[in-house]
């Protein structure tokens, strides 16, 4: 048996460890054999995500959302991922803002020639 006080090695059958004098049973057998099966994995390097972007991330940041799907796919991502630098989620989610408000202007506009276009359409009808 092995004392979880000082680690020294111990017959099965005693109850107080020689090296120590710690009370040595069954229970503090198994706290250490847990204790020693457990070990925590290393944590990983966390990427700063308060650095600033520099200059060339964010012309590549541009780049990418020029593309057509892929921007859009990519502000998504970069606006909701957990471990984005927060200058680049700041970002995502501004153009994703003003893709919406571009959006929105493109169907007002639609609407607008729409009914433009039925009124010309009406009245060059009823002209002849």
């Amino acid at each position: 048996m092995i004392c979880p006080n000082c680690g020294a090695n111990n017959s099965d059958s005693t109850k107080f460890c020689t090296g120590c004098g710690a009370r040595l049973d069954s229970t503090t057998q198994q706290q250490s054999y847990q204790q020693q099966a457990y070990q925590p994995a290393p944590v990983a390097a966390q990427p700063d995500v308060t650095q600033p972007l520099t200059t060339g991330q964010f012309f590549l940041m541009d780049l990418v959302a020029a593309i057509p799907l892929v921007g859009l796919i990519m502000c998504f991502v970069w606006a909701f991922g957990d471990s984005t630098n927060l200058n680049r989620k700041a970002w995502a989610k501004a153009k994703l803002l003003w893709i919406l408000v571009g959006i929105v202007l493109a169907i007002l506009f639609v609407v607008l020639f729409a009914g433009i276009f039925a009124s010309l359409i009406n009245e060059i009808a009823y002209s002849f």
